[in-house]
């Protein structure tokens, strides 16, 4: 009997032994600054200006023009003089030549079943570019910098019958042009901007959280990702994170205390300390402590379940420590100039404003209202150039101590906000979704979108690009049915959409529907109709 006392005791002593343990990834959200590996230390240095070499000044001056419109280097302000940072290109002439002639056939089916044979011939250009842009500091030399621009690619033009490819067998200028700046743009954004931008991130991440209904762990383990994603929630890029750090003691408390409980080395224990170890390790890497993120970066190596995840951790660990050493700096928050491609910024002399100067009274701007996520509603103007080209953020004016609306902005990104209204007639959503052409594995991003119609269930919206995004107002993000899965598979995206409608379902299967805004409203108005 007294044995029979003892295993039961023994066995309750060990609960979680007996209980299976699967852990989850759940994401939570970021809001910090990406430091660069060539930073300009004193903020007020944070100038430029682009100067364009080329051989016909007209395609110098074009080509200034375009660079100027469509880039920018994050944290910085764009001026037309004194500059700190000077971007000089030397561009030279691309050249094309047609490679090969490649012949497709292909079986389609018309609309009454019958098959035919379509023939695509496709002209396969060879192509190269040439020259280079350098950032030249004349105050600190170290910040000079040299970039090629050199780059070989092909194009393709696709034609129906041979005799349209023979006549096309070579590039027309503006193609190479485009193509020549579009690889400039490029270049600005994946290494200039990189090298010695203050680039604002808002972004997410993701945690382990044990996801075993039955285990004991289990309501503390989701208490605590309720705390992470409230407090995480709350992180601005420039805000002090202090208190962001004071607001997760408890759940990093916790976390801490698991590898005391479960001490064995079989695999549910190793599972559970690696959820502890590995949830440290980030939420101390995102409170700008690598030094305490690599202790549990070491832990989770030891424990050997993942330990992968540790060594990855402590080279981010490592590149943010060297970042923060360059930088003279202890956090990666902080206020910085947000981008804005195509403005040049002139420095404003308060002391001799206008007084009777009002942006109500500038055509160039126009009254805005926010409805914030906050809650909270705010109005002011905004630059209509801005709201041509609306796209993550946008910057609008808040009053002086007077209540006059002048030169005092604000920038708010998109996902602050829930709607944008202007003129009190013309609404703006916030989708969160990846636009066409960005890489796979890019994550879905909020943007502002314009409203085309909003349904009982799914609603349209118009990106800047002019795609349309299609959402269902119970998903938490959004499709642009330019992308390949809608493009390839139309017919199966509508019957999808219309799964709880039979009679548009069937309409759907019989093609009736594309992806141009007119079918999408049709569709959208016949899914309401539906009973």
């Amino acid at each position: 009997m007294k044995r029979i006392i003892t295993l039961l005791l023994l066995l309750l002593a060990k609960p979680a032994i007996s209980q299976s343990v699967d852990l989850d990834p759940h994401s939570f959200n970021l809001s910090f600054v990406t430091l660069p590996p060539k930073p300009v230390l004193d903020r007020v240095n944070r100038t430029y200006k682009i100067t364009v070499n080329a051989n016909n000044p007209l395609e110098a001056k074009a080509a200034q023009e375009y660079i100027e419109e469509n880039s920018g280097i994050d944290g910085f302000t764009r001026v037309s003089s004194n500059a700190y940072l000077e971007i000089v290109f030397n561009l030279e002439n691309s050249i094309s030549n047609l490679q090969e002639v490649k012949k497709y056939e292909s079986v389609v089916k018309d609309s009454n079943g019958r098959e035919r044979v379509v023939t695509t011939f496709v002209n396969i250009f060879k192509c190269k570019d040439f020259g280079n842009y350098s950032v030249v500091c004349a105050a600190d030399p170290s910040l000079n910098k040299k970039y090629s621009l050199e780059r070989t690619y092909t194009i393709e033009n696709s034609f129906t019958s041979r005799a349209d490819t023979n006549a096309s067998g070579f590039l027309s200028p503006t193609a190479v042009r485009d193509s020549y700046w579009g690889n400039i743009i490029s270049s600005l954004e994946t290494r200039l901007n990189r090298d010695y931008g203050y680039i604002v991130e808002q972004t997410t991440d993701y945690l382990w959280i044990l996801d075993s209904k039955k285990h004991p762990e289990y309501e503390n383990s989701l208490k605590s990702l309720k705390n992470i994603k409230a407090v995480f929630n709350k992180m601005q890029y420039n805000e002090d994170i202090a208190p962001i750090k004071t607001e997760l003691e408890p759940t990093i408390k916790y976390f801490e205390g698991l590898d005391k409980i479960y001490t064995e080395d079989d695999r549910k224990h190793r599972k559970m300390r690696y959820e502890a170890y590995f949830d440290l390790a980030v939420i101390y890497h995102y409170l700008d402590m690598p030094d305490e993120s690599d202790i549990w970066c070491e832990k989770l190596i030891a424990n050997k379940y993942d330990e992968s995840d540790g060594k990855g951790i402590k080279l981010k660990n490592e590149a943010l420590r060297d970042l923060l050493a360059i930088n003279q700096v202890k956090t990666r928050h902080m206020d910085v100039e947000l981008r804005s491609n195509g403005v040049e910024v002139v420095k404003i002399d308060e002391a001799n404003l206008d007084p009777n100067y009002f942006l109500k009274n500038d055509p160039k701007y126009t009254l805005v209202t926010l409805m914030l996520t906050s809650n909270d509603t705010v109005s002011g103007y905004a630059k209509w150039k801005d709201i041509d080209n609306l796209d993550k953020k946008i910057a609008v004016s808040i009053p002086d101590e007077n209540g006059n609306h002048n030169h005092i902005f604000k920038t708010y990104f998109a996902d602050q906000v829930s709607k944008l209204i202007i003129k009190e007639n013309d609404f703006y959503a916030t989708v969160s979704f990846k636009e066409t052409g960005k890489n796979a594995k890019a994550k879905p991003s909020f943007k502002f979108v314009r409203t085309v119609l909003s349904g009982k269930t799914v609603a349209l919206y118009q990106y800047l690009t002019g795609e349309v995004i299609i959402k269902k107002h119970s998903d938490e993000i959004g499709y642009s049915t330019n992308s390949v899965g809608w493009q390839m598979n139309t017919r199966t995206k509508f019957i999808e959409l219309a799964s709880a409608c039979p009679r548009l379902s069937a309409r759907a299967n019989s093609k009736e529907f594309n992806t141009s805004v007119e079918s999408l409203w049709k569709f959208v108005e016949a899914l309401d109709e539906c009973k």
